[in-house]
């Protein structure tokens, strides 16, 4: 009776051990039998690059055309993208400072203080930065033509805001992309998948482990290379392949190598190959001289 009263019996539970889903890609095989029978091979499924391309090249006259170039090249959260305030955005040094993210309880957003592994800064390429000064100039015409309407325009200082400049809610972000990839035909991902996406294309462009971890936010390099496990297997074969590729061949070995055929067939070779042989023997050809005087 006593032992029930000082003992914590709750510390002697051993809870059941969670693995977080591995990230697999759109291969053609699986897209071929997700048409077929409507099951994804993972809960975490990531497009090809062409896949990749494929979406961008058709939603780059989309009004939110920024944000899903940010997601897909650069690995922001839903969000993160939804919360990202100008005055986190460095225009001059190409610099986007993730401070904050907005996240959804009971469909209600609330601004919230991410994790400090998730607090990073995320440098980004010169097509990235000239993108997002030229949504800037978007932003600030929309500011003014809605001036002329009857409803003030609303000064959140968010970047990604809607037409009277108030913030989006995080799951109009959601819907709006699975409206555009089901357009196009493409196989089913997340937008949290399209965040996953370019940690694959980062690492198929040969950037260390440890820079994804960090660029994503990732709490370890642990983590991040449980999820992309699948997907550094194929970097690998494809670097294991590019490395065999540099050095040129003429001959390659062949499995099994080709077996010579015996004294004893080469004895009972018929008498025309036997003939041709002796045709070619080059004591039977004509020589200088040779012929009617």
């Amino acid at each position: 009776m006593q032992r029930a009263i000082t003992d914590n019996w709750a510390a002697m539970v051993r809870t059941p051990r969670v693995r977080k889903p591995k990230a697999l890609v759109w291969t053609a095989s699986r897209v071929a039998a997700w048409r077929k029978t409507g099951k994804r091979p993972s809960p975490v499924m990531v497009w090809t690059p062409e896949q990749t391309g494929r979406f961008l090249d058709a939603v780059v006259y989309d009004r939110l055309y920024p944000l899903w170039h940010l997601i897909a090249f650069h690995g922001l959260r839903r969000g993160e993208a939804c919360a990202l305030p100008w005055s986190e955005v460095d225009l001059d040094s190409g610099v986007i400072h993730i401070t904050e993210e907005i996240v959804a309880v009971a469909y209600e957003p609330h601004e919230d203080t991410p994790k400090s592994d998730r607090i990073r800064d995320i440098a980004v390429d010169a097509d990235t930065l000239a993108l997002l000064k030229w949504w800037r100039e978007s932003q600030q015409t929309e500011k003014t033509e809605w001036a002329d309407t009857k409803t003030p325009w609303t000064d959140s200082g968010r970047v990604f805001t809607q037409e009277n400049g108030k913030v989006y809610h995080p799951d109009y972000f959601t819907k709006r992309f699975e409206r555009l990839y089901q357009k196009e035909d493409l196989p089913p991902v997340r937008l949290h998948d399209l965040r996953h996406g370019s940690a694959t294309l980062s690492l198929r462009a040969g950037v260390a482990m440890v820079a994804v971890q960090r660029r994503l936010g990732h709490s370890s390099i642990r983590v991040a290379a449980d999820i992309y496990t699948s997907v550094l297997e194929e970097v690998e074969r494809e670097a294991a392949a590019a490395t065999v590729a540099v050095v040129p061949r003429q001959r390659k070995r062949v499995l099994p190598k080709p077996v010579e055929p015996s004294q004893e067939e080469r004895e009972e070779e018929p008498d025309d190959v036997a003939e041709d042989e002796a045709g070619d023997d080059p004591s039977e050809a004509d020589t200088p001289g040779d012929g009617p005087s």
